[in-house]
């Protein structure tokens, strides 16, 4: 059985994401100097729960679906997939289509500073 770096790249970026990003919001609010900032970050934060929310009702649909696909062209296709969610939950929550956890979220912080 060989391994190559394409494959282990494959197998470890959905995880590896998960983790930069999770690491990257916690930071963004962290950091925010300016109510602009966390105000944004909170944005970006609800943005990322509808990405998952979306991901999760992807994978469940998944379950029933009677395609099988375990090449790697499949792999890509997820990955792609991921940058398109990401753009759509972001363009929601910038519209004002979200589900409101943004302005919450920065009011809690507002009130505990």
């Amino acid at each position: 059985m060989s391994m190559s770096i394409e494959n282990t790249y494959l197998n470890t970026y959905p995880a590896d994401a998960v983790d930069a990003a999770a690491d990257r919001l916690t930071n963004k609010i962290q950091d925010a100097d300016t109510d602009e900032e966390t105000l944004d970050a909170c944005k970006q934060f609800e943005a990322y729960m509808i990405q998952q929310m979306f991901k999760t009702m992807e994978e469940t649909a998944k379950v029933f679906s009677d395609d099988e696909d375990d090449d790697s062209s499949g792999q890509y296709v997820d990955m792609f997939s991921d940058n398109y969610l990401q753009e759509i939950s972001e363009r929601m929550v910038n519209s004002g289509q979200g589900f409101g956890i943004a302005e919450q979220l920065y009011k809690s912080i507002q009130n505990n500073s």
